[in-house]
């Protein structure tokens, strides 16, 4: 039983002590804190060409999701073809 129990401690001292070494498996390289440079300030268009709002229209966000859904899949409503007749 005493073996046991050092083979236990031992199991577990080495576990514990893999933690601290490095090897070239596990290693990668990290971004230096300290050499991060400043990006420059953000800057706001000349122009935002942006449509005027029509008043009493319809907000897209207010319409039913599912149907927005399909129409971005599948390409929104499109004409149904026109039966052939028989000849």
């Amino acid at each position: 039983m005493k073996r046991i129990n050092m083979f236990a401690a031992a199991s577990v001292a080495l576990l514990a002590l893999s933690g601290c070494g490095t090897t070239s498996v596990f290693d990668r390289d990290r971004p230096d804190e300290f050499a991060v440079s400043r990006s420059k300030p953000l800057q706001l268009p000349t122009e935002f060409a942006l449509p005027a709002p029509t008043p009493d229209a319809p907000r897209p966000q207010d319409s039913d999701t599912k149907q927005q859904v399909l129409d971005a899949m599948f390409g929104g409503a499109a004409p149904a073809p026109r039966p052939q007749s028989a000849q």
